[in-house]
């Protein structure tokens, strides 16, 4: 059962992945529609991110 072993750590590197991504895809947002990055634009977008991985990392350990 050698790969058991590791299946915690796929999903945190899967979910800091996604953290990223979201983090990346909230601030591409707010520039477009803002056309500026403003410290409280990168604030929500991690603030975002770090739900959107917490709300992941909840899903994958209930399913």
């Amino acid at each position: 059962m050698f790969w058991k072993r590791y299946k915690g750590s796929e999903a945190m590197v899967q979910i800091i992945v996604f953290i990223f991504t979201i983090f990346i895809g909230w601030l591409i947002f707010d520039f477009v529609k803002q056309k500026k990055i403003t410290k409280e634009n990168v604030l929500t977008a991690f603030i975002s991110g770090i739900v959107a991985g917490v709300v992941y990392y909840i899903l994958y350990w209930v399913f």
